[in-house]
């Protein structure tokens, strides 16, 4: 590049440094007005950032480089940063680059691309992220599931952590799937044995068996009588006169098994000239709701 022409004797000065820089200059215009990913070897920390390579220096913002907020910048020293350009000085000839614009339109590119493939009833592998005290977020490989806690297991569980920790790779159904809210259900319970099949011989009408309290209430109390099965003690079936309390064991006999609708009544204190259809008016229909999510087919 010619930089300056000697008016006496008009002899050229060059510079190979300037040609080079303006050529990576026209570059960066061309990436900046193209969209285009350039990558950049990260050389210097310095005060909100660091510097980067590009054939002349383009300064990355720490909030810039990834997603989440980095903690030691002197780790990147030496690597190479994927960045779209996202501001020009063209009088000082400075750039201002982001790399977290470019993962986080990879991300949109994989959620759209997930959405367009996701179904009811496919069997998805994911990573769980995030507990909370209703359930698990799963991340399907750019879209956050949720297992809610009943669908985490056939047992009663008071917390996700009681079932899955984060980092665990699982196997997931889908459950529902709201394309527009970008809202997906996931159940994991589809990967564990079914405890209507894995306990049947001990669900036959008249068995008795030491059953969990997990729920009381005035017209009826509601126990597990294996793992992740549940039966309904209705009034008249239990000493209303005595303090029953969640977790404490109890002796039920089983007095009804419906496997169609997967509900169970079992009694703590039999009344053995109580009929079957007698014993039905005990039990409210409400009782199984909400609670015959819980004892409802997972099918």
């Amino acid at each position: 590049m010619i930089h300056r022409i000697d008016e006496n004797d008009g002899q050229l000065y060059l510079s190979e440094r300037r040609a080079r820089a303006l050529k990576t200059w026209e570059k960066v215009i061309e990436a900046h007005e193209h969209d285009e990913v350039i990558e950049a070897t990260v050389t210097q920390v310095v005060k909100g950032g660091v510097l980067v390579d590009l054939g002349m220096r383009g300064f990355v913002p720490a909030s810039q480089i990834r997603r989440q907020p980095v903690g030691n910048l002197d780790e990147l020293v030496g690597k190479k940063l994927r960045l779209k350009v996202i501001d020009l000085d063209h009088k000082r000839h400075r750039v201002v680059l982001s790399q977290r614009q470019v993962l986080e339109e990879e991300l949109n590119q994989k959620k759209q691309e997930l959405l367009g493939t996701l179904q009811v009833g496919q069997i998805r592998e994911g990573v769980v992220v995030r507990l909370a005290e209703f359930g698990a977020f799963v991340d399907l490989g750019g879209i956050d599931g949720l297992i809610h806690n009943s669908e985490l297991s056939y047992a009663r569980i008071k917390h996700p952590s009681e079932v899955v920790k984060i980092g665990d790779t699982v196997s997931v159904e889908v459950m529902k799937f709201d394309p527009d809210a970008k809202k997906v259900s996931l159940s994991l319970k589809h990967a564990l044995p079914d405890p209507w099949v894995e306990h049947v011989e001990a669900l036959f009408e008249g068995n008795k068996l030491i059953a969990q309290v997990v729920k009381v209430t005035p017209n009826y109390l509601l126990v597990e009588i294996v793992p992740g099965v549940l039966a309904m003690v209705p009034k008249g079936e239990f000493d209303t006169a005595k303090q029953y309390s969640p977790g404490e064991d109890v002796e039920v006999t089983l007095l009804t098994i419906n496997q169609g609708t997967r509900r169970i009544t079992g009694s703590i204190q039999h009344v053995a000239d109580v009929s079957p259809d007698e014993l039905a008016e005990f039990v409210p229909e409400d009782a199984f709701s909400p609670l015959g999510t819980e004892l409802a087919s997972p099918v």
